[in-house]
């Protein structure tokens, strides 16, 4: 952390956090996390909203949110 608290994360951090959190709570990759909020499929937004405020970080053209 910064002196003036500022946490910088490069993409690849943020990914990685996400998919970490999407397998450990969910069992599913963070593609499929992305993809079911996105199609409404997701039954508890809530439950990951801190990983899905990590994907709002993301640009949306970045690979994360590319239909595989």
């Amino acid at each position: 952390m910064e002196e003036n608290g500022i946490v910088e994360l490069t993409r690849d951090e943020i990914v990685e956090m996400i998919e970490r959190g999407a397998k450990h709570r969910l069992n599913m990759s963070a593609r499929q996390l992305v993809e079911a909020y996105r199609s409404g499929r997701l039954e508890n937004p809530g439950a990951v909203a801190d990983l899905l405020a990590f994907a709002s970080l993301l640009l949306e053209s970045d690979p994360l949110f590319v239909p595989a």
